[in-house]
C-alpha cells in the first residue's frame, strides 16, 4: 500500500499508520478485525461495545470531574467575557467528542464497507504498482503524526506550565487519552482521503505510461484505457462515500479548531497585555495556535491534493488527443474518459456547506482573525 519501504520515509509512515491502527484498537475507535483469506474488514460487537465503553467512561469522567478547570483563574477574574468564553468552547469540545463518538460507533458499517472498497482496489487493481513510492502520501502521515504528538506535548506544557491551572495526574491522562482517540478517528478519514489521492497519482502515471508508448508508435489496448475509467468510477463513488461518512466530523472539527485558535490568542492578549504577565510560559498559547492550525491545516491538504489529482486526469487525457489517435475504438474510450472527469470531480463538499481546499482555508484564516477583532472591540474597555 505504501510502496516499497526501501527509504526511511516509506518505513516511518509504516510505523504511525500501525500506530494508529494499535491506537485505534486500544481506545475502541475502530472495532474491526482483519480476516486474512478473505482480505476483509468485519465489524466486531465486543470491540464496539469495548469502544462504546472505554470512550464513554473518559467523556464522563473528562465532563465531571470538578476543580479541574484549565486556566488561570486570575485572568478569568481580570476578564468575565475570557471566563465565559472558556466555558462555552470547553462545552462544545466535550460535545463535539460526544457526537463524533456517537456518529463513529453508528456509523461503523459504513466505515466498514469503505475500508474494504479500499482494500479491494489495493489487492485487485494496485498491488502490482506498490514498488512505485507516493512521496507527498508518506510526507503527510508523518507530519499528522507529528502534529498529533505536538498537540499532546502543548496540552502538557499547557497544563504543568501554566499558572493557575490544576490538573490531576488521572485527569491530564484522560484528557489526554480523549484527544488521541479524537485524533485517531480523523486519521482514518485522513487517510482515506491520501489513499484516494495515491490512487489517482497511480492512475495519472499509468496514463502518461500510455501516452509514452504511443509517441514511440507502440499500440495501445484500449482496454487499459476503460480499466482505469472504470476505477476513476469508483474512486469518485468511494469519494462521495468517504464524504457522508464523515462530513460531521470534519464539520465539529474545523469548528472547534476555529474556536480553539481564538480563544488561544485572546488568553494571550489577557495575559500578557491585560495582566501584564511577561513570561516564558506564555509561550504555550503560540505553540498551540501553531501546532493546531497546523494539524487542521493537514486535513485540507490532503482534499486539494485529491481534488488537483482529479482535475490533472483530464489534462493527461488531452495528450492523447494531441497525438491523433487512428484507433477508433481507442479514442471513443479516450473520450468517455475525459467526459466524466468533465461532469464529476473530487470535491470535498461537507453538510452542503463549504468544499474542503485551500480556498476554504484561508476564508477560515479570514474568518478567525476577522471574529478576534470583533471579540477584542466587544470587550476593548476590559483589557
Amino acid at each position: 500500500m505504501l510502496g516499497s519501504r526501501s527509504n526511511w520515509q516509506s518505513r516511518l509512515c509504516w510505523i504511525v499508520l500501525k500506530g494508529t491502527l494499535y491506537g485505534s484498537w486500544l481506545l475502541g475507535v475502530f472495532p474491526y478485525t482483519f480476516d486474512s483469506r478473505k482480505r476483509q474488514l468485519k465489524r466486531t460487537r465486543w470491540l464496539l461495545f469495548y469502544g462504546l465503553i472505554v470512550n464513554s467512561f473518559l467523556l464522563v469522567k473528562m465532563l465531571y470531574s470538578e476543580g479541574q478547570k484549565q486556566g488561570s483563574q486570575e485572568a478569568f477574574t481580570r476578564n468575565t467575557v475570557l471566563e465565559d468564553i472558556h466555558s462555552i468552547v470547553g462545552i462544545a469540545n466535550v460535545s463535539s467528542c460526544f457526537v463524533m463518538h456517537f456518529l463513529n460507533f453508528w456509523g461503523s458499517i459504513r466505515v466498514q464497507d469503505l475500508a474494504n472498497e479500499l482494500l479491494v482496489l489495493e489487492y485487485e487493481h494496485f498491488a502490482s504498482l506498490n514498488e512505485k513510492n507516493c512521496p507527498k502520501f508518506n510526507c503527510l502521515v508523518i507530519q499528522k503524526a507529528v502534529a498529533v504528538i505536538g498537540l499532546l506535548l502543548t496540552f502538557l506544557s499547557v497544563t504543568y506550565e501554566l499558572h493557575g491551572n490544576n490538573f490531576s495526574v488521572d485527569m491530564v491522562i484522560v484528557n489526554s487519552l480523549v484527544q488521541f482517540s479524537i485524533n485517531c478517528n480523523i486519521m482514518h478519514y485522513y487517510v482515506g482521503v491520501l489513499l484516494i489521492y495515491r490512487y489517482l497519482w497511480l492512475i495519472n502515471g499509468q496514463l502518461l505510461e500510455l501516452v509514452t508508448k504511443l509517441k514511440l508508435d507502440h499500440t495501445v489496448n484500449p482496454s487499459r484505457i476503460r480499466e482505469f475509467l472504470s476505477l476513476y468510477r469508483r474512486l469518485l463513488e468511494l469519494k462521495g462515500n468517504i464524504v457522508a461518512a464523515y462530513e460531521y466530523h470534519m464539520t465539529l472539527v474545523l469548528i472547534t479548531g476555529i474556536a480553539c485558535n481564538i480563544l488561544a490568542i485572546y488568553f494571550w492578549i489577557v495575559l500578557n497585555i491585560s495582566m501584564n504577565i511577561n513570561s516564558i510560559c506564555l509561550l504555550v498559547f503560540p505553540q498551540f495556535l501553531l501546532v493546531n492550525f497546523w494539524n487542521i491545516w493537514l486535513n485540507i491538504v490532503a482534499c486539494d491534493l485529491a481534488e488537483n489529482a482529479g482535475k490533472r486526469t483530464p489534462k493527461v487525457l488531452k495528450l492523447f488527443a494531441d497525438l491523433g489517435l487512428k484507433d477508433i475504438e481507442l479514442e471513443r474510450s479516450v473520450n468517455e474518459f475525459a467526459l466524466l472527469c468533465s461532469h464529476r470531480q473530487f470535491k470535498f463538499h461537507v453538510c452542503g456547506l463549504f468544499t474542503i481546499n485551500y480556498n476554504m482555508g484561508f476564508q477560515m484564516i479570514i474568518t478567525s482573525v476577522l471574529y478576534l477583532i470583533y471579540l477584542i472591540q466587544f470587550d476593548f474597555m476590559n483589557l
